[in-house]
Parts: structure tokens; C-alpha cells; sequence
């Protein structure tokens, strides 16, 4: 080392490091190590949702619904609004909530 190393007084003693500069030292020291933990845990919350994934629930078959038609009748239109279906023959309109899977209403159209 040279003479105008500051560390290093005229003797080549170290110098004393001051208490508040060795508790901040410290600090950081800390600091350090907790950031490399949380990444350390980050890596292996990632490694374990990528290993567990949650299974899918089944999916229900299809119900299906008796719509009382008589034979030979003709569906003119289907009409869908929210959960409620409008099915219109050539003599009916019957609502259906389809997420109770019920029929709500039958109204007979005059010939």
C-alpha cells in the first residue's frame, strides 16, 4: 500500500472501524442474507405450484329436459336471454330457466 491509502494510518495499523459503522455493516450483512432466503423461497413456491396442480373438477353430464311437445311439432325459433330460453312452435312459446333446468311458462297461441 501507498501513503495515500486512508485506511492505513502512517504506522500501517489497521484502522478502528466505529461502532455505528460496524452495526450498519452488520445490517447489511442481514439484509443481504434474507433477500437471498425470500428468493430461495420464491424458487421453491414456484417449483411446488408447477409440481401441485389443482385437479379439475368434473364436469356434469348434460340434463336434459322434456319439453312436452307433441309429436310432429315443428320448433319455429329459440331465443336465449340471460338463463331464460324462449322456444317458439307453431302453437306454443314456452320459457325455461335453464339453470334450474324447469319450465316456467307454456302459453298456447291461437290458431
Amino acid at each position: 500500500m501507498n501513503e495515500s491509502d486512508p485506511l492505513l494510518p502512517g504506522d500501517a495499523a489497521p484502522m478502528e472501524i466505529p461502532a455505528s459503522a460496524r452495526r450498519l455493516l452488520r445490517v447489511v450483512y442481514i439484509m443481504g442474507v434474507v433477500l437471498v432466503l425470500l428468493f430461495l423461497t420464491l424458487i421453491a413456491a414456484i417449483i411446488w405450484k408447477s409440481n401441485h396442480k389443482a385437479t379439475p373438477a368434473a364436469i356434469a353430464a348434460p340434463q336434459t329436459l322434456n319439453l312436452g311437445l307433441p309429436q310432429g311439432s315443428e320448433i319455429r325459433s329459440a331465443s336465449l336471454d340471460g338463463d331464460r330460453l324462449v322456444v317458439t312452435t307453431a302453437t306454443q312459446v314456452i320459457v325455461v330457466d335453464i339453470r334450474k333446468n324447469t319450465i316456467l311458462s307454456r302459453l298456447q297461441v291461437a290458431p
